[in-house]
C-alpha cells in the first residue's frame, strides 16, 4: 500500500477524494439495487456493485473495488440489465478509474492501517 500512494492527503484533497468516494458508491447502489431481482448473472454484479459500494464508503482496497465495480458496471450495461444509457456509465468508469489512481485519500480505513 505505501509504494502505491506517496501520502493520504488530508485536508481539502482528503475531503475532495472522500467525496469522489461516495459519488462513486453511490452511483454503485443506484446500479446495483435495481438489477437485484433481475437474472441470476445480473443479481451477482449487483451483488458486487453493493459490497464495492459499501467498501468504497469505508475507504477499503479503494484501487481494487472502484475498478471492480467499474468493470460490473460496464458488464450490467453489456449484460443489457442496466437501465441507464451508455454515457453515465462510462462517465462513472472514469470516475472509477481516476480514483484508483488517486487513491483513496486520508479519510478511509486505507490510511488508517498504512500508518499502523
Amino acid at each position: 500500500m505505501d509504494k502505491l500512494y506517496l501520502r493520504f492527503p488530508h485536508g481539502g484533497l482528503g475531503f475532495g477524494l472522500l467525496l469522489l468516494r461516495l459519488i462513486v458508491a453511490t452511483w454503485f447502489f443506484e446500479t446495483g439495487i435495481p438489477i437485484l431481482s433481475a437474472s441470476l448473472v445480473a443479481s451477482f454484479f449487483a451483488l458486487v456493485l453493493i459490497s464495492a459500494a459499501l467498501m468504497l464508503i469505508a475507504g477499503v482496497g479503494t484501487s481494487t473495488i472502484t475498478l471492480v465495480g467499474a468493470v460490473c458496471s460496464i458488464i450490467s450495461l453489456l449484460l443489457g440489465s442496466e437501465p441507464y444509457p451508455w454515457f453515465p456509465v462510462l462517465s462513472i468508469a472514469v470516475l472509477s478509474g481516476s480514483l484508483a489512481l488517486l487513491g483513496p485519500g486520508g479519510y478511509s480505513l486505507d490510511a488508517k492501517r498504512a500508518n499502523h
